[in-house]
Order: structure tokens, then C-alpha cells, then sequence
């Protein structure tokens, strides 16, 4: 099957451990209603209410009982009413899996078998289902991110700069610099506007320090070169599927320079076709005579 072609409502099944979770959270991110494990009997009264069928993604596994023998009858009458049904099997090779289980925190579905056998036995129980799926996806060479991407490309995400909000945020280095920031310019190097009195009490995103700052050479120069740099790596961190990075310009008051480079910034960054969101972290926290 072309995996470009594929559209929901979707099941996905498949090995313990395979990575049927990282498919439907990474789903689930981009906008589908994603249900796992619910009872084989509810599985049609799911699909006759959800509105939205083509965002639907249901994991069905042997967590479920009878889940090997029930479901082929159950996805017949499915597709018979939604012909654009489509199955994703997922798997991995029994060396990965073992190793696998050997760290995760959760046990085997089959208990009461050595892990290997239970292993082997998974796999025969739903050998017929792998042979009928659409989609079979082996994750033994995969990392999670790169299974990730492999579920975002079904999902329709052709942009990955879709997924990602990119927070711009200004500060003042005197309430220190934001924890969670990927990356931080020191603009204090930037003209003052502080120390103009009719400037002083007004933020860096009014009309009057705006213009201020616009005469000087080295502001324009210094917005080129930041905006530059961050448009050259915002790429790079939508290249790894990042949901969130943020983006931080501080100066010494947090409401001056470092407030305009920040909506500048924003400006650009959204201009380049990514989600932007600007926040003053210290804008209103210092206060002028």
C-alpha cells in the first residue's frame, strides 16, 4: 500500500511492544480521536457516533479477548459501510521485542508464558490479521522518532513546521533567564531607550521606542542577523518533530530592547509560515519614575 494514499478511519493493531502507542499518540497530536482498547462489542456503536470518521483511530490487540478470532467478521461489516477503513499492523522481530520488555515497566499481555513463548505465541495468533492488513509497518530499526514521523506522514501531516509552536518570549536578566528556553539572545547590547526620558516609561513595542530604534544601523543589522539564525535553525528542530520550542530575548529591564527584538521576531517567525506566540514575561514587572 502507498503510504501517501492513506486516509482514515483507521484500525491499529499488531505486536505487544511494536509501537502501537507512539502511532496513535503521534495521531492523536495531529488531530484524530484516537480510542484503544475498547471491547470488540463496542467497536461498530463507536464508529455509528463519531461524527468525524475520518479522524477516527482505534488500537485494537490481544489486550482484548477473542480479539484474533472476533475481529475479521467485525472489520468485514466495518468496511462494508466505510470502504476507506484501512488496518495498520504493526511489528517488530522477536530479538527486538525481547529487549524491549526487558526494560519497559509493563508486562506482556499473554502472561502465564515465559516471555519468549508469549512472544511466539502473539505472533501466531495474529499472523492471518498481518497477512490482511493494509499497512504493515516493522519498527525493529525504528526509533520513536522515527516511528513518529512514519505516523505523522500517514496522518497527513506534509509539513512538519505544522506541528510545531514556536513561543517568543522577552525577559529581564534581572528575574533571570526562562528554564525551559532552547534558545536566548542577550540583547543588551542593543541601544538603550531607558536612558531617553520621554522613552523611559513606554514599552519596547509602542510607536515612539519603535521609531527610535529604527534610526540606528545596528539595530536593523542585528535584527537581520537574529532572525536569520533562528530562521536557519527552526527548520532543524521541525526536522526532529518538535511540538514546542521557545524562544527567549532578554535585556536588563525586560521592557525595552528586548521586548521589541522579541515582537520582531515573532513577526518573522510567522511570516515564514510557523505558529508563533509572543509573550512580555517582564514587561509590566519594572517600574519607571
Amino acid at each position: 500500500m502507498d503510504e501517501r494514499a492513506f486516509h482514515g478511519p483507521f484500525v491499529i493493531t499488531g505486536l505487544s511492544g511494536a509501537g502501537k502507542t507512539v502511532l496513535s499518540r503521534s495521531l492523536e497530536d495531529i488531530g484524530y480521536h484516537c480510542v484503544d482498547n475498547i471491547p470488540l462489542e463496542l467497536v461498530t456503536e463507536l464508529f455509528e457516533n463519531t461524527p468525524d470518521i475520518e479522524r477516527l483511530v482505534v488500537v485494537l490487540d490481544v489486550r482484548t479477548g477473542g480479539f484474533a478470532e472476533g475481529f475479521p467478521e467485525i472489520r468485514r461489516r466495518l468496511c462494508e459501510r466505510w470502504p476507506d477503513l484501512r488496518v495498520i499492523f504493526v511489528e517488530a522481530s522477536p530479538e527486538v521485542l525481547l529487549r524491549r520488555f526487558s526494560v519497559a515497566r509493563r508486562p506482556h499481555p499473554l502472561r502465564g508464558f515465559k516471555l519468549a513463548d508469549a512472544i511466539a505465541r502473539e505472533a501466531e495468533d495474529l499472523a492471518g490479521l498481518r497477512d490482511t492488513a493494509d499497512l504493515v509497518i516493522d519498527s525493529s530499526e525504528l526509533n520513536p522518532h522515527e516511528l513518529r514521523r512514519r505516523a505523522l506522514g500517514l496522518g497527513g501531516l506534509e509539513d512538519p513546521r505544522q506541528l510545531m509552536t514556536v513561543d517568543v518570549e522577552s525577559f529581564s536578566y534581572l528575574h533571570g533567564v526562562p528554564a525551559i528556553a532552547s534558545l536566548v539572545f542577550d540583547v543588551r547590547f542593543l541601544p538603550n531607550p531607558y536612558f531617553i526620558d520621554e522613552l523611559r516609561g513606554l514599552p519596547g513595542d509602542s510607536p515612539e521606542v519603535e521609531s527610535w530604534m529604527a534610526q540606528f544601523p545596528e539595530v536593523g543589522e542585528a535584527m537581520e542577523l537574529l532572525t536569520g539564525v533562528v530562521l536557519k535553525l527552526l527548520p532543524r528542530y521541525a526536522a526532529e518533530l518538535k511540538s514546542h520550542i521557545t524562544i527567549a530575548a532578554g535585556c536588563t529591564g525586560g521592557r525595552h530592547r528586548s521586548v521589541y527584538t522579541a515582537r520582531h521576531l515573532a513577526e518573522a517567525i510567522a511570516k515564514a509560515g510557523y505558529q508563533a506566540a509572543l509573550h512580555h514575561r517582564d514587561k509590566d514587572r519594572w517600574r519607571y519614575p
